[in-house]
């Protein structure tokens, strides 16, 4: 019996064809409020954990990102006696900053007074 063989046929080279750059899309001003809003919904989430209140730790973390020695301060023009001192620290338990290291508090609104002063 006879063996077929196969004959390859020789192609000529293909024609390299430069390929374009994909185009970018442009970035709609709808799209970067849409992100921009999306990336501030994921801080606030990350804000939004879980905190423990009842930690002092915690409080006194949370209570030195406020302004709220900052605007005592102020209030007060640096100066203050020791009935501004406990009606402060009342305002402070009912903004939800109790338990609190007081010690840790004056520090800060000490730090705060320099601050002022500074200026």
């Amino acid at each position: 019996m006879a063996t077929k063989k196969t004959v390859k046929k020789e192609t000529a080279p293909a024609k390299k064809i430069a390929a374009k750059p994909a185009a970018k899309p442009a970035v709609k001003p709808a799209d970067a409020l849409k992100k921009a809003k999306a990336a501030t919904a994921a801080k606030k989430a990350a804000k939004a954990a879980p905190v423990n209140v009842n930690d002092p730790e915690e409080n006194i973390k949370r209570f030195a990102k406020t302004p709220i020695a900052m605007n005592f301060v102020k209030a007060h023009n640096g100066d203050w006696n020791h009935a501004d001192w406990l009606k402060f620290l009342e305002e402070v338990k009912e903004k939800g900053y109790f338990p609190i290291d007081t010690d840790r508090v004056g520090l800060i609104l000490e730090d705060k007074k320099k601050a002022f002063f500074a200026k």
